[in-house]
């Protein structure tokens, strides 16, 4: 039978070793660590990635926004080798204006850092503007306006962007030449004018009959207004159909 030595290390030996074994896999460890590169991401590639997100979800035609950054986008170093990032924006961004985009870089899904980029958005917008000094109450033709292009860093209230929705209406206030011209400024010229004659037609299928009536309201055509028939004297409701005319229903 062999005889087992049982030998006892005195506790400074001890003590010795184990603080030797701490050394080495504090080295191990460390040398792991350092073995993790770190990715420097390049502020302007950090640029770029905003201007790309602003792009794809702004309401706005592409190239017609202008990107203004206010501070200094500087180099990010990431730890980590294959980096992903999002961009995030409060959900009511209107893109217009201040504003402020959160990069968050990951690996592998995994959350390494963020950055906070403030900005200013301006759009570029068609406005319609006066050719020429226009009076008040005058009817707008198409020589009296065209669409011109601005830079907004704001929504602007009452704009009107096309000359089909000024064309035709009646201006509120004089202007002067180069004046942009807001839908608070114009009002519908009515088809039908309170006050004034309008032709009646009747109309059963059978037989058509005119006569002529005088109109208790403005209308456009659709609406139903109330007339008045010359000849009886009597009040009618007819649906406006064009200038000065309207249909009874039957």
């Amino acid at each position: 039978m062999r005889e087992v030595f049982k030998v006892k290390v005195p506790d400074e030996v001890f003590k010795m070793i184990r603080s030797i074994a701490v050394v080495i896999f504090l080295f191990l460890f460390s040398g792991h660590l350092c073995m993790v590169s770190a990715a420097v991401i390049k502020g302007g590639t950090i640029k770029a990635v905003v201007k790309a997100y602003i792009e794809k979800n702004m309401p706005w035609q592409k190239g017609s926004v202008r990107v203004e950054f206010f501070d200094k986008v500087s180099d990010l170093s990431v730890p980590g080798n294959k980096i992903t990032c999002r961009v995030m924006s409060k959900s009511n961004m209107d893109f217009i204006g201040n504003s402020s985009f959160t990069v968050k870089f990951y690996e592998n899904d995994i959350f390494l850092k963020q950055k906070t980029v403030k900005t200013g958005l301006e759009v570029l917008m068609d406005i319609v503007i006066s050719t020429k000094s226009l009076s008040r109450n005058i009817k707008i033709d198409g020589d009296d306006v065209k669409l011109v292009k601005r830079w907004f860093n704001r929504t602007p209230a009452k704009i009107i962007s096309s000359l089909d929705d000024v064309v035709g209406m009646k201006l509120r206030t004089s202007v002067k030449s180069n004046t942009q011209i807001n839908r608070n400024m114009v009002r519908i010229i009515p088809m039908v004018k309170r006050g004034k004659p309008v032709r009646i037609i009747l109309n059963n299928g059978l037989m058509s009959i005119t006569t002529i009536g005088l109109s208790e309201q403005d209308g456009m055509r659709g609406d139903l207004i109330k007339v008045r028939n010359v000849s009886s004297k009597k009040l009618i409701y007819v649906r406006v159909m064009g200038n000065s005319l309207v249909k009874m229903e039957l």
